[in-house]
């Protein structure tokens, strides 16, 4: 993907980030899903980032660490959701 998004800083080692560090892997109605890949201590993170046109069109982002690389990452984004019969399967296994 030829995306790129720029952050500020990487959150475990505090340096600068370069556009380079993070892609795009999900852009669904206005609410990107960003892989970014620290240069400098290879951490990695997944940043939701949305634009609210309310109140004057504010960006929400919010990131967290992740061991997934940029293609693991991006097969759990296209997965399908879980169903209610998921849930229920889930719940039926660890309950008996």
């Amino acid at each position: 993907m030829n995306k790129t998004i720029i952050q500020t800083r990487c959150p475990v080692c505090k340096k600068k980030r370069s556009p380079m560090d993070g892609r795009i892997i999900s852009d669904r109605k206005g609410s990107f899903v960003v892989h970014n890949k620290c240069r400098h201590c290879s951490t990695t993170s997944l940043a939701v980032v949305s634009k609210y046109r309310q109140n004057g069109g504010q960006v929400l982002a919010v990131e967290t660490l992740t061991d997934l690389d940029q293609e693991e990452a991006q097969k759990f984004i296209d997965a399908r959701p879980f169903s209610m019969d998921d849930v229920l399967e889930i719940y039926q296994t660890f309950t008996n």
